[in-house]
């Protein structure tokens, strides 16, 4: 039996960081953490409809 690791939510969680990193250098966390959210939902989105083909 293979056991297979699900990467679900993973680039989600890479945009929230990286939108919170960003945030905290620019001094506008509420700015970046939404867009950080919006960027990973994205890159999640694309990942599941290339996946399907």
């Amino acid at each position: 039996m293979k056991i297979e690791k699900s990467g679900k939510g993973l680039k989600l969680g890479i945009g929230i960081i990286l939108g919170a990193i960003v945030g905290y250098l620019t001094s506008n966390m509420q700015l970046w953490f939404v867009l950080g959210i919006a960027i990973g939902s994205a890159l999640e989105y694309g990942a599941k409809k290339n996946h399907k083909k």
